[in-house]
């Protein structure tokens, strides 16, 4: 049996947050005119911050809805 699923379970639904967050050093290379060193700065601090929030969250719903399933499947097994 698998006693850590709870943080397999945040961690692969979270790590779409790490896709976002290298797509937008993408963007900043490829799309942005951006040559100063501050601003620079200030745009990664912000994708951080936003990449770090869109973890949390698609973490916490990834892991209620594979919470939620595993109640629903084991509360169906009769236990005889």
């Amino acid at each position: 049996e698998d006693y850590h699923w709870w943080w397999r379970s945040f961690f692969t639904s979270g790590s779409s947050a790490l896709y976002m967050f290298l797509y937008s050093a993408f963007y900043f290379v490829t799309k942005l005119d951006i040559t100063k060193t501050v601003p620079s700065i200030m745009y990664f601090a912000y994708m951080g911050l936003l990449s770090y929030a869109f973890f949390i969250l698609t973490g916490t719903i990834g892991f209620a809805s594979c919470y939620l399933f595993v109640r629903a499947i084991y509360g169906s097994v009769k236990i005889d």
